[in-house]
This record gives C-alpha cells, sequence and structure tokens, in this order.
C-alpha cells in the first residue's frame, strides 16, 4: 500500500520550503523530504493543525485546518509560488488573512517517500498550486483548508480468531476495532526560516480513540503517549505540541474506533442423541450472541420429535481458535422442560469447535420438585454447525 499524503509545499525559485499534511493506509516508511536548511526570508512563527474527524456510512474523513503564522521580516517583499498536494484531498481553499487566494485546478503528481529497504515507492498526489505574495515587515495567517478522506489500516489477526467469529463465519459481525491513519510531515517545515512551534489537536466522536504508532510499521497498535487527552460534550480531544527543530520528519496520527462490547453471532445447528436408557434421536436450533468477547449466550431449543421440548438459555466460555488447535467451550445453562411436562433444570455443558463444525456434550438434571415428580438426569451428545 502506498502512503497517503496531502502536503502544503510552498516554492521560492527552484527551492522548496514545505509544510505537510497526511492521511494514509500506511506502508512502513521514512521520510526524506527536507534538508533541515532554512530557503526563505519569510519565517514560520507557529503553526496550528486541526483535524475534525467522524465516520458517515462506513467511511471516515477528516476535516483539516492547517493554520501558519508568517512574517517577512526583511525590507524587500517576497513572493512565494505555493502548491497544495493530496491524495484522497478535495475541497482545498487558502486563505491569507481572511482573503482567499486563487487556487488552480487540481494536477497530477508525484511523491516519492524513501521505503526502509531503500527503494522509492510512488503515490500518485493532486498538486493545487496558488501564489502568495508578502511585502516587507508583513505578519499574518495562511490558512488551507480540505475533506481528507481516510482509508482503513488493516492490522492482521495472525492465526488467532475469537470464538464467536469462527463458529459463526457466514452471520458474525466481526468485532474488531477499526483503525484509520493520518500522517502529518513534519520535516518540510524546517525549510522555512524560523523554529515554530507545532500544536496538533484531533477532534473524533467520544467512542473513539486517538494515539500514535510507536514506529513505522503498520502491523504494530496504537499508543496513547505524548497526547493530551480530554472530553468536550460529544467528542474526544487530543492536543500535542512541539517544535520543527525537534521534529521527527513526520508524525502518526491513528484513529481507532473500539470494537463493540457484544457481537450478533449466529444460528447454530444440532444433530445427535440422547444418551443411556430411553436413548432418543434429538435435534437443537439455537442462536448465539457474545458479550464480551470469550463469552457466549444462547437461547435453544430441543426436541426428540416425539415426547419432550426443552427451551434452554446457556452462558458459556470460549476460547478462541489459533491456528489448527481448536475452540473449547464450557458453559451453565438452565434448561426449562416444556413437555411432557413443566419443569427447570440444570445444565452442564462442554464443546470443541473447530471453525463452524463442533460437537457438544451436555448432562441436564431436573430434580424433584413437587410431590409426585421425580427427579432424573440426561446425557446428550449433538453434532453442531454454526451459521
Amino acid at each position: 500500500m502506498a502512503v497517503r499524503l496531502a502536503s502544503l509545499v510552498c516554492l521560492l525559485a527552484a527551492l522548496p520550503a514545505a509544510a505537510n499534511v497526511a492521511a494514509s493506509t500506511r506502508t512502513p516508511a521514512t521520510f526524506t523530504l527536507s534538508s533541515g536548511t532554512a530557503r526563505t526570508r519569510t519565517e514560520v512563527l507557529s503553526e496550528k493543525l486541526t483535524f475534525d474527524c467522524a465516520e458517515a456510512e462506513q467511511e471516515a474523513a477528516c476535516r483539516f485546518e492547517a493554520r501558519y503564522r508568517l512574517r517577512n521580516g526583511t525590507s524587500e517583499a517576497e513572493v512565494i509560488d505555493a502548491a497544495f498536494l493530496g491524495v484522497r484531498t478535495r475541497e482545498v481553499s487558502v486563505r491569507f488573512d481572511e482573503e482567499p487566494l486563487p487556487v488552480a485546478e487540481a494536477q497530477a503528481a508525484a511523491l516519492g517517500p524513501m521505503t526502509e529497504s531503500g527503494g522509492r515507492a510512488h503515490s500518485q498526489a493532486e498538486r493545487f498550486g496558488f501564489t502568495l505574495t508578502l511585502p516587507p515587515g508583513r505578519e499574518g495567517d495562511l490558512v488551507v483548508r480540505g475533506l481528507m478522506q481516510l482509508e482503513r489500516r488493516f492490522l492482521p489477526s495472525g492465526y488467532v480468531w475469537p470464538a464467536v467469529q469462527t463458529r459463526h463465519a457466514l452471520l458474525s459481525s466481526g468485532p474488531e476495532a477499526t483503525h484509520w491513519d493520518i500522517d502529518y510531515l513534519l520535516g518540510p517545515i524546517r525549510t522555512w526560516a524560523g523554529n515554530p512551534t507545532l500544536h496538533i489537536t484531533v477532534r473524533v466522536p467520544s467512542a473513539w480513540e486517538v494515539g500514535s504508532s510507536p514506529d513505522a510499521s503498520a502491523r504494530s497498535l496504537p499508543v496513547t503517549t505524548s497526547w493530551r487527552l480530554r472530553h468536550e460534550g460529544e467528542q474526544l480531544v487530543a492536543e500535542r505540541s512541539l517544535t520543527s527543530e525537534s521534529a521527527p520528519e513526520w508524525l502518526n496520527v491513528t484513529l481507532t474506533k473500539r470494537k463493540p462490547w457484544w457481537n450478533s453471532g449466529g444460528v447454530q445447528l444440532g444433530l445427535g442423541a440422547r444418551l443411556g436408557d430411553g436413548a432418543r434421536f434429538m435435534a437443537r436450533l439455537g442462536y448465539q450472541v457474545a458479550a464480551p468477547e470469550s463469552f457466549l449466550h444462547s437461547l435453544s431449543v430441543e426436541t426428540d420429535f416425539r415426547e419432550q421440548v426443552v427451551l434452554t438459555p446457556l452462558t458459556q466460555y470460549a476460547t478462541p481458535q489459533i491456528a489448527i488447535i481448536p475452540s473449547l467451550g464450557f458453559g451453565l445453562g438452565i434448561p426449562v422442560q416444556v413437555l411432557p411436562d413443566a419443569r427447570p433444570g440444570l445444565r452442564l455443558l462442554a464443546d470443541l469447535h473447530f471453525g463452524p463444525l463442533g460437537a457438544a456434550l451436555s448432562w441436564d438434571h431436573y430434580p424433584a420438585l413437587w410431590e409426585g415428580t421425580d427427579s432424573f438426569s440426561q446425557l446428550i451428545l449433538l453434532f453442531q454447525v454454526g451459521l
């Protein structure tokens, strides 16, 4: 996957002065876009970068604003030919001191970050050009706004799958958390004069998390280190500050939508027999949900199609499936016999599942709760399939 960039690049003659913003589905990469030498007479005094992110129809996007405080402290005017470069970025507008600057239509451009192996992975981008003129002694705010469409980061689950997901591969909605990445390129700010403080603010729904990946690997989980977090109404606000001189080439911001505390699971069908005296064919139809991930809750109906009908709510703990090691479950339930007479009981269950196929052994005991009834127990072995 190519790293998705959205970057503000200001050019003086043939030498670039830049400050960059990026959004991506990440691959390990190291960006080498700046030499660390100031190339403009105009200074960047500060930068405020704000992302306001949300999800609609399973697509995530961020409205962003990059606000640069500029000052031309010299006695000569400076004309800067500038461009905004973006991938999956649109609705780009540029203002200086609230006066709009004409922005050219998007043109194709290529960006080439250096990969960890030393090769260059090119990404297609769109270039939005504009011109900025700073009279001598002029100070003001350059503001770039736009919409950034985010792509999901793929974090492989390896060889471990939750029981509800493997047992109900067809109907289970999948309990994984969702991750999106914003990559903010910091290094190019050093091609301007000055050592500005960079203040980054990220606003997301309160049910989300904001963090950063500890390294360049797309397989690493994000952490919240260095972010200051607070809640404002229905939003989570994350903030971080650093100077351009001490900043790395790029800063990752990872947005995480936590997995739900429950999962819908699916249908479970079973065929087998009641063992021992009075052995008979048995069938089971049930539905399972997971809440939380390792605990499966089900409601099932069983019958021998002749005399007995039993309704059973049951809760069990189930281990995940690890590669070729099946999922093992232990459960406790309350079977309620409807026919031939109504009475509650106690169920102990053990099952073994490899994917949607498995077997369940249950022991039911019905005590004598009133005069004229006898207690009895039964052992049931069923082969099951989950949908």
